[in-house]
């Protein structure tokens, strides 16, 4: 497993190392909409720092929309905060948040700290 998740009062924090597949993406969201208290989070922070992440295809892309889109029905208040440097990644990224790909609000910052401190962790 390339991640770890960080259960917090109000959110989750996903923390990412080595190489990061679509699997790994994919069942961390799974987690995430999973646990009891997901209707009630405000934040959920994806940190990739020191993880070797490429992102996703389309058909993966497709795939994560899906969670994302059914996780808005049940929780429309959650923020996404993405911990990330990658220029292309940041791109892929803004361009979900554009498109409407993404529901939520979702930024991607260069710390944790500027993440969890526009999350409200």
């Amino acid at each position: 497993m390339a991640y770890k998740i960080e259960r917090y009062k109000h959110g989750m924090v996903k923390r990412f190392t080595g190489v990061v597949t679509y699997e790994d993406v994919l069942r961390s969201e799974q987690q995430v909409h999973a646990d009891p208290d997901f209707t009630v989070f405000r934040y959920v922070v994806s940190d990739y720092i020191g993880a070797d992440y490429r992102g996703l295809n389309d058909a993966q892309k497709s795939d994560i929309n899906a969670l994302r889109i059914g996780g808005h029905f049940s929780n429309p208040r959650i923020k996404y905060a993405f911990v990330i440097q990658n220029p292309e990644i940041c791109a892929q990224i803004a361009s979900a948040v554009a498109n409407g790909d993404m529901l939520h609000p979702a930024e991607t910052f260069d710390t944790f700290e500027e993440a969890s401190d526009w999350a409200g962790l």
